[in-house]
Parts: C-alpha cells; sequence; structure tokens
C-alpha cells in the first residue's frame, strides 16, 4: 500500500510541472513557493485541528522537524526553480533520476536502512529507466549556461532527499500530518523571509485565470493530496523504495508534457517506464 501512495503521490508532483511552467511567467519562484506551501500548510493544520489529536513533540524532534522542513519546503523547491531557469527540463530530469541513488547513499550513512545487493540492483534499474525514457529529449547536452542550473537541481534533489530519509522515523512516532504541519510551517517561514528581501510576496494580485487555476491545483491535487499521500507513504515504506517511487515523477510529467503540449512519446520512453515499475517490484520484495 506504501508503494502505491508513494507512486501516487510521485505522478501528481510530475504533472504539477506543466503548471509550474505557466505560472512561473506570471510569479517568480520565490513567492510562489510562499503561496503555494502557504495555503497547504493551513489547509494540513486545518484537518489537524478537527482530528482533535494532541501530539507533544520533544525539542530536539521538533527542531530536527524543522530543519528538514526548511530543506524540503523552501530549499528544495526554490533551488529546483531557479535551476530550471538555467537549464533545460530533460537535464533536469537527468539529474533528478539521481535521488535513488543519493537517497539509498544517505540512509545506509546514518544507518536509517540497510543495504543489500537487491535494493542496489533496484536503484539502479530504476534510474536506467528514467535516464532511457528521458535519453532521446532535446537538450540532453550541457551548456555552459546550463552548468550553474544543474548544481542548483543537483541541490534541489539532496535536499529533497535528506526529508525522505529523515522524515519517516517522525512520522511513525508522531504521526503523519503533525510532522507535516510542522516541516511546511518552517519552510514557508524561511520562504517568507526570502520573498521578502528578494521577492514580492503578493504579486499573485496580478495573476491572469490561466494563472490562478495553476496555483489553485498546486494547492489542492498537486500539494494537499500529494502531501498527505506521500506522508503516509512514507510510514509504510523505506527511503529506498521511496525514492524509486519518485521515479514516476518525470515519468508523469512527459505523459502530461505529451497530452497537453504535443510532445511525442517514444519505445524509449516506454522501455523506461517497464524498467522504473520492474525497479519497484524488486524493491518490493522482502
Amino acid at each position: 500500500m506504501g508503494i502505491i501512495l508513494g507512486c501516487f503521490s510521485a505522478a501528481l508532483g510530475g504533472s504539477t510541472f506543466v503548471f509550474m511552467r505557466i505560472i512561473l511567467e506570471q510569479l517568480d519562484p520565490i513567492a510562489l513557493n510562499f503561496l503555494r506551501f502557504g495555503a497547504v500548510g493551513l489547509i494540513l493544520l486545518l484537518f489537524l485541528l478537527i482530528s482533535s489529536k494532541k501530539i507533544s513533540f520533544q525539542s530536539i524532534d521538533l527542531l530536527k522537524i524543522y530543519l528538514i522542513g526548511i530543506s524540503m519546503f523552501a530549499a528544495f523547491p526554490i533551488l529546483c526553480a531557479f535551476g530550471l531557469q538555467l537549464t533545460t527540463a530533460a537535464r533536469g530530469g537527468l539529474i533528478y533520476a539521481t535521488m535513488p541513488i543519493i537517497t539509498m547513499t544517505m540512509a545506509t550513512i546514518f544507518k536509517i536502512e540497510k543495504i543489500s545487493f537487491l535494493k542496489i540492483g533496484a536503484v539502479f534499474l530504476a534510474a536506467s529507466g528514467v535516464l532511457l525514457a528521458l535519453s532521446d529529449r532535446q537538450s540532453i547536452l550541457p551548456s555552459n549556461e546550463s552548468f550553474h542550473g544543474d548544481i542548483l537541481l543537483l541541490g534541489s534533489v539532496i535536499c529533497s532527499s535528506i526529508f525522505v530519509v529523515f522524515s519517516g522515523n517522525f512520522m511513525k512516532k508522531y504521526g503523519n500530518l503533525p510532522v507535516q504541519v510542522n516541516a511546511i510551517i518552517s519552510g514557508v517561514f524561511a520562504s517568507f523571509l526570502l520573498s521578502l528581501i528578494f521577492s514580492k510576496p503578493l504579486d499573485y494580485i496580478s495573476l491572469n485565470h490561466l494563472g490562478w487555476f495553476s496555483l489553485l491545483f498546486l494547492i489542492v491535487p498537486g500539494g494537499v493530496l500529494m502531501m498527505y499521500c506521500w506522508g503516509r507513504a512514507l510510514m509504510l515504506i523505506t527511503p529506498t523504495q521511496a525514492a524509486i517511487s519518485l521515479g514516476f515523477n518525470p515519468i508523469m510529467a512527459m505523459l502530461l508534457g505529451s497530452w497537453l503540449l504535443d510532445e511525442t512519446i517514444t519505445i524509449r520512453f516506454f522501455i523506461g517506464f517497464i524498467l522504473l515499475f520492474s525497479a519497484i517490484i524488486v524493491c518490493s520484495r522482502k
């Protein structure tokens, strides 16, 4: 069940790429991150209050949750958005394909998950599938300008891996919503401070109808539903399994791009999808 929730959440995340491309023409990345996750945090907080669950956090745990929240809900989306402005989406997908390897390595170093040959094989199978699916896209080769974007995207992948590796234990201990809400609050607060310095957080007033629709999609299905499913998945599966399920993120982005943007889907994409799906089955075995 955890794998299914993880794949569904990753698919929702991939679908947000198209709408982010639309709204970033009207809103800068820092202001978008503040508005999007600020609204997501308020909605999840409302659900938490309705549930009437009183959770008492240990001070050291709460501090760690705040730190990984800043990593996931401030550093990750801001670095990703700025990186995509400097490099191509195809190269971004290639860099994103390294996340299972980075996550598995990080989880092993901090002794959160035991490594095995089965997991190593599944990780490289998943990475190969995503790489193959993206291998026929244009603008794969780097340029002088794209190098800086690649570095920013690699930084965003590391920030996301930090949350995947360290948040699961907190969610098992305190529950999904309490951890998600506190993590988002810290990330949104950091984004708000950055937006006051580097952008205009109230520029949303100038959004057109398509911009408002994109923002709504990023908040509800691409925010609240995605984060809730992702949190539930992290309670049930290992960091490596979670990272492999994220391979559906760029895959879904390509599928949606072929539908809405009339982009071509080739045989390499289908082979890559089969490899990714096979990796999920292999990693699910006990």
